[in-house]
């Protein structure tokens, strides 16, 4: 058993019962124990706001105390729902038959626990939103940008009820995270079992994007995964997300971040603008 865990982000939204169902099926597949992480942020704000510069000490040091006393009981509600819906989702993980789990509470934001955590990181595992943005289709979880940028670890990301991943996209554009995905891939890290796994490379150059899958499809010929390849010409994300549709794509695999401009890069890109536009999961490699 390895030393580090798959580290998912449980909230209690329909996303994240989902994210731990997933857990369970890469924690079965790579022999990795599991930890299940719940953030409580204290997002306290009086009812009433004062203006403190017009205020005596003796009356600004009683509203100080009232605010304490506040602040002390929304702390205890945010504990016992999050020891509520951790035990919940390490139940699910037990009655899976994994009994290496660990069921974690932390003070702060996902951002600050993920970048703590993430030596002891082997995969992050995130919903595409919490229960703040359950009613937004498009948008993501406010906290997924900087969560994402705290780790350098792979980061699977759910966006659809859970259901067995059978069909893989793998983006491969031939640059340095998508190689390292390429390595993940051939190894069979990312699962076991055998997958149909297409291949897929898109560029105006004919001849780049035939040498491409080629490099691709030659680095997996020892993949227990049926290979499929394909090229296309146009645009990435138009031609990706078409694809993804037209062949019932479960999971998409994709290199993310190039080196050196991780900094307000996330945002905007081509990355974010897939996983916006894209109904499967993802794998991001970093």
């Amino acid at each position: 058993m390895s030393d580090k865990y798959i580290l998912v982000g449980v909230d209690g939204s329909a996303i994240s019962d989902s994210l731990v169902q997933y857990a369970i099926w890469l924690s079965k597949s790579n022999d990795l124990p599991i930890k299940l992480l719940h953030t409580i942020e204290h997002s306290h704000q009086t009812e009433n706001p004062h203006h403190e510069g017009n205020l005596t000490p003796n009356i600004r040091r009683e509203l100080l105390e009232e605010l304490s006393e506040e602040e002390r009981e929304e702390s205890k509600i945010l504990l016992a729902k999050g020891k509520e819906l951790i035990n919940k989702a390490k139940q699910i993980v037990l009655d899976a038959g994994l009994d290496n789990v660990v069921a974690k509470l932390r003070h702060g934001t996902l951002p600050e626990a993920v970048e703590d955590l993430t030596n002891e990181t082997a995969l992050l595992m995130l919903g595409s939103k919490g229960k703040d943005h359950k009613d937004d289709d498009k948008g993501l979880g406010y906290h997924l940008e900087q969560a994402i940028k705290a780790t350098d670890k792979p980061i699977f990301i759910a966006k659809k009820q859970y259901h067995q991943t059978k069909k893989v996209l793998f983006a491969y554009n031939g640059s340095p995270t998508a190689k390292r995905a390429l390595v993940m891939i051939a190894q069979d890290t990312l699962c076991k079992e055998p997958l149909e796994l297409h291949v897929v490379s898109v560029s105006d150059d004919k001849d780049l994007a035939k040498q491409l899958v080629e490099e691709a499809q030659e680095a997996l010929q020892l993949s227990n995964s049926t290979i499929i390849t394909k090229t296309l010409k146009g645009d990435a994300l138009e031609q990706l997300t078409a694809y993804q549709k037209e062949n019932s794509i479960d999971l998409t695999v994709m290199g993310a971040f190039s080196h050196g401009k991780l900094h307000g890069f996330f945002f905007g890109s081509f990355t974010v603008k897939m996983i916006q536009q894209s109904d499967t999961n993802f794998l991001l490699i970093r």
